[in-house]
């Protein structure tokens, strides 16, 4: 059996987008069967909120959504560790510009809704300085696009992006 595809959901601070996108996918992934083919983390470029929790916020909307951050702790993808990764998964253009500065090929990095037939893929925008409703929107979002991003990194284990 080959190595898992390791795949890294990058926002920020690591407390709302990435770590809701990373059990989000996991999730479909466990339904269809392809958990073992892909290695999930996820990480901020910033470094505030490091060993810390999810946002309350995240948290809440993945338990009612039947996941669980219970057991994240958030971490920092910097130059020293961006080796680690074969795949980068960006939620916004920033992170994206951010990852690339870092040493990210630009081929390794995909925005999370490049699913969704749109022109050009918009940004998951950052729902911390909202109220609730931009966690259910994130979440939608991201469950929007889990499927499509599954049979992209599934190509790419394939392949080679």
């Amino acid at each position: 059996m080959s190595q898992p595809l390791r795949v890294l959901f990058v926002c920020l601070g690591n407390i709302c987008r990435s770590p809701l996108a990373e059990v989000v996918v996991k999730s479909v992934a466990q339904e269809q069967g392809l958990l073992d083919q892909f290695h999930f983390e996820s990480a901020g470029t910033g470094s505030w909120h490091v060993g810390g929790g999810a946002d309350p916020r995240s948290a809440s909307k993945a338990l009612e959504k039947g996941l669980s951050l219970e057991k994240h702790q958030a971490q920092q993808i910097t130059r020293r560790n961006i080796g680690n990764w074969d795949i980068f998964v960006a939620m916004d253009s920033d992170n994206r510009r951010n990852l690339i500065a870092m040493g990210a090929k630009p081929e390794q990095v995909v925005m999370m809704r490049a699913f969704e037939g749109a022109a050009q893929a918009p940004d998951v925008p950052d729902p911390y300085y909202g109220g609730a409703s931009g966690f259910e929107d994130a979440y939608q979002m991201l469950k929007l696009n889990a499927q499509g991003l599954l049979q992209y990194l599934q190509q790419c284990k394939q392949h080679s992006c």
